[in-house]
């Protein structure tokens, strides 16, 4: 399993108009074989950090857990579930080396003006790529190390798609 092909299709799932969130889930969800592509509804809520609030948890950080959660988490309550939190959690430490916050706001502030949501879009995928190496690690076959990026590495408008003036980039409008 290739983490750049997993990065590359959460990009392409975030181009093709899934919000972040939903991008990393479909990704991930897909790269480890579960057909789960009505359940993407699920992470549907999550993107622009949380109902695009921008105020909260990066969607793609969300998404992420999701996807963590649909590959390792429990079915019963007697289940063991230290694997999956362990996965999430280092996902989270994963993303906040690489955008320097986990809130989608701060991060949007980092990332500065960005035409075409690159930031965001690159962003995802490296999240994306974060969560494939660690649930591969966590299962001893890590191919590939976690991807590290330098803190605030990715570059640059909101993560619902608009511009600085609140134009959307997909024909949306920003509310």
């Amino acid at each position: 399993m290739k983490l750049q092909e997993i990065e590359r299709r959460a990009e392409e799932c975030f181009e093709s108009g899934f919000n972040c969130a939903e991008a990393v889930f479909l990704a991930i969800t897909e790269a480890f074989g579960l057909d789960v592509s009505g359940q993407v509804r699920l992470a549907t809520p999550f993107g622009g950090g949380i109902g695009r609030c921008k105020a909260e948890l990066c969607g793609a950080i969300s998404g992420a857990v999701l996807a963590v959660g649909a590959v390792r988490g429990r079915v019963n309550p007697a289940g063991n579930w230290d694997v999956a939190a362990d996965v999430a959690r280092a996902v989270r430490d994963d993303a906040l080396a690489t955008g320097g916050s986990t809130r989608c706001a701060e991060l949007l502030q980092i990332f500065g003006q960005q035409p075409g949501m690159e930031a965001c879009i690159r962003f995802t995928g490296k999240v994306a790529g974060s969560v494939a190496a660690r649930l591969l690690e966590a299962d001893g076959t890590g191919a590939e190390p976690a991807p590290t990026v330098a803190a605030r590495q990715v570059v640059s408008a909101c993560s619902c798609g608009c511009d600085e003036a609140g134009r959307g980039l997909r024909n949306r409008t920003c509310s």
